[in-house]
């Protein structure tokens, strides 16, 4: 269980190092996926397990990038917009789509507990986005659609791993792994025909993009790959909401987001219905 803890804590800086690194949005997602990839690629190694790469298992893997790009592309603008608190919240939300493609395109029976944690989510993203609506600026609004649509490619994500670990019986790592380093060469290609500059400014920016790709990706979800794998469902669906929770909890105290009792109350609701919505496999947070 502490693995799992750990991981979790982890990767609730990932938000916050994005923000302190201050790249471009694909630029930071190249050195995050690519570093991050490789970091885990250096540990499969030392495992022994590079042999695991099959072609399938690339070929599963560039599927899986090309939905986890979109996830990418996305939250970091909303972090750019609304910032690293309230994007990652909302990129949580992926439990409602994931449920919702599952019904639909797979086929799979909608669990009951989906009709207690939609309603709660919703009504927890409506406080802490729509209440304050007509006041925010045309910039923080589409950061809000940017988080929701994170939160889309992300489940899409989700699913073309599950599908792919279906059709071939694989380690996770070995998938994640590659799916990571996909990814990064697509969000590198964005920054490329985006004009983005891959320069890195100063030590501060280095030191940040360094942690959110060896600390926060590589070593964070090698935790949580472990440790899921030896705690119970209902508990692991509680530890990784803290990845979330902190998240919020950093914005708070490193870039003095304003938050008032309607706003918590909304974080506070949308966390339950997330919980709640969890609990039939073993679901990964956003990262």
């Amino acid at each position: 269980m502490s693995a799992l803890f750990i991981g979790a804590v982890l990767i609730s800086f990932s938000s916050a190092m994005v923000v302190l690194a201050g790249l471009p949005p694909d630029v930071a997602g190249f050195y995050r996926l690519t570093g991050g990839g490789l970091a885990m690629l250096a540990v499969l190694a030392r495992m022994g397990k590079l042999r695991l790469f099959t072609p399938n298992v690339i070929k599963w893997g560039c599927v899986a990038a090309v939905f986890f790009a979109g996830d990418f592309v996305f939250w970091h603008r909303s972090i750019a917009f609304v910032g690293p608190g309230l994007s990652t919240m909302l990129g949580n939300f992926q439990v409602i789509p994931l449920a919702i493609v599952s019904a639909l395109f797979f086929k799979e029976r909608m669990p009951p507990r989906m009709y207690a944690a939609i309603p709660l989510a919703l009504a927890g993203l409506y406080l802490m986005v729509g209440v304050g609506w007509s006041g925010f600026t045309a910039d923080y609004r589409l950061g809000v659609f940017y988080g929701l649509a994170t939160a889309c490619f992300y489940a899409l994500y989700m699913l073309s791993l599950k599908y792919s670990l279906a059709k071939d019986k694989t380690d996770s790592l070995v998938l994640a792994s590659a799916a990571a380093l996909a990814t990064g060469l697509i969000l590198g290609a964005f920054a490329v025909v985006e004009g983005e500059s891959f320069a890195i400014p100063t030590l501060k920016s280095l030191a940040a993009i360094s942690t959110l790709a060896l600390v926060c990706h590589a070593v964070g979800w090698f935790l949580i790959t472990r440790g899921i794998q030896t705690v119970r469902g209902a508990l692991v669906g509680l530890i990784l909401l803290l990845q979330p929770t902190l998240s919020f909890v950093w914005d708070i105290l490193f870039f003095g987001k304003a938050v008032n009792l309607v706003e918590l109350s909304g974080v506070a609701l949308a966390l339950v219905g997330i919980y709640i919505g969890s609990q039939g496999g073993r679901k990964k947070s956003r990262a």
